[in-house]
C-alpha cells in the first residue's frame, strides 16, 4: 500500500495535518514523504510479519544485535532508516529482502 492509498484509508488520523505543518517549518517535507513511500511498505510488512510468528522485540534484538532505537526505526516506520538495518531485522525474522530497478 503506497502512502497516499494508506491516507485515504485513515483520513482522520492526523497524518496530513502533521505533514502539512512540518511543509511550513522545512519546505520539501512532503514530497520526501511521498518517496519514501517504499521503505514504510517494507518496515510495516517486517513488523507485521514479527508479530504474526509471534516473535518478541527482545528476541528479534538478540537475532539482530539491533540496538533498541535501531528497532524503533524500524518499527516506526522512519523513511531514513539504513537498508543495513531493515536487512538484518528482516534475517532476524526469517525474511530475506530483494531490490529491483526498472
Amino acid at each position: 500500500m503506497t502512502v497516499p492509498e494508506r491516507r485515504a484509508q485513515h483520513p482522520d488520523d492526523g497524518l496530513d495535518a502533521y505533514i502539512a505543518e512540518q511543509e511550513a517549518v522545512q519546505p520539501g517535507f512532503a514530497t520526501s514523504i511521498e518517496e519514501g513511500g517504499w521503505v514504510v511498505d517494507v518496515t510495516t510488512e517486517l513488523w507485521q510479519r514479527r508479530e504474526a510468528i509471534g516473535m518478541s522485540l527482545d528476541e528479534v534484538a538478540r537475532r539482530s544485535r539491533l540496538t533498541e532505537l535501531e528497532l524503533d526505526q524500524v518499527e516506526d516506520n522512519a523513511i531514513d532508516v539504513p537498508l543495513e538495518l531493515v536487512v538484518r531485522y528482516a534475517k532476524a525474522i526469517g525474511m530475506t529482502i530483494r531490490a529491483s530497478l526498472d
